[in-house]
């Protein structure tokens, strides 16, 4: 956990959660431009760096950490989550859990069902989604080298953002089968019925060329979380917060304001 402070008051405290197999490093963008006029926790998840573990397949263990990283200065702090894939989820059912919690959520690449079913298209095929789980067993840092360039759309991939993206998290020797838990965890969710009950404001941003998490999902949390905004970027990939950190930043900068 990292805590950055603003030397004047903040108006509220933004939390930012990664995604899978990532750490906070991805948010390097976003904490260089809003630090300046807020506070801002950066978490780990358990299992992504840590010393804590994911210790069961489903989205408790995270959730825990978050409420129990918040919730005892909760009454003293405004807290607007921001999170990306996995973390999205897990802001989610943090706030579907602790609903005066969070003022605001941001979530992009986020889906409330990462794997398809008869009556939600926008996911993966449950033989990918269990084929990558069964190699993550086998072969994790193979897996997790071809994992990684599929955040990113193939114009995207020659950028400085991609390529650093890729390079950082390719030497990282951290994680591996420590991921195993928190996949189970992901390919599990399915949130559509929890959704409905978010009452913080909820912006979702989502690449339209994303291809872990397709824009429709992203479409159907702004249809199913009461008065979300949806703003898509068009030639985006799967972390639009480091593609198109501008365009990303800008968007959340006028929620911020609006709030």
């Amino acid at each position: 956990m990292t805590i950055i402070q603003t030397l004047n008051p903040a108006p509220c405290t933004l939390l930012f959660v990664h995604g899978w197999a990532a750490d906070s490093w991805v948010w390097k963008y976003q904490i260089k431009e809003f630090s300046k006029d807020y506070d801002v926790i950066t978490v780990d998840l358990p299992g992504h760096g840590g010393k804590d573990r994911w210790s069961e397949p489903t989205l408790q263990p995270a959730v825990k950490k978050v409420l129990q990283l918040l919730t005892p200065n909760s009454k003293l702090r405004t807290y607007v989550g921001i999170g990306w894939s996995l973390g999205a989820s897990v802001l989610m059912a943090a706030s579907v859990k602790s609903p005066d919690l969070f003022k605001g959520l941001i979530l992009t690449g986020a889906t409330p069902c990462f794997v398809k079913k008869d009556d939600f298209p926008w996911a993966q095929p449950k033989g990918i989604a269990k084929r990558m789980l069964k190699d993550m067993k086998d072969d994790a840092a193979k897996t997790l080298s071809g994992f990684y360039p599929l955040n990113f759309t193939e114009e995207e991939l020659k950028k400085r953002a991609a390529k650093e993206f890729i390079k950082y998290y390719s030497k990282l020797k951290t994680q591996n089968s420590k991921l195993i838990s928190s996949l189970e965890a992901l390919i599990n969710i399915d949130m559509r019925n929890d959704i409905k009950k978010i009452g913080a404001r909820t912006l979702i941003i989502h690449g339209g060329m994303d291809g872990v998490c397709p824009a429709g999902a992203g479409e159907y949390l702004a249809e199913n979380i009461k008065g979300a905004s949806f703003k898509v970027l068009k030639e985006s990939g799967h972390a639009p917060f480091l593609t198109r950190a501008k365009e990303f930043n800008k968007e959340v900068g006028r929620f911020l304001k609006n709030l």
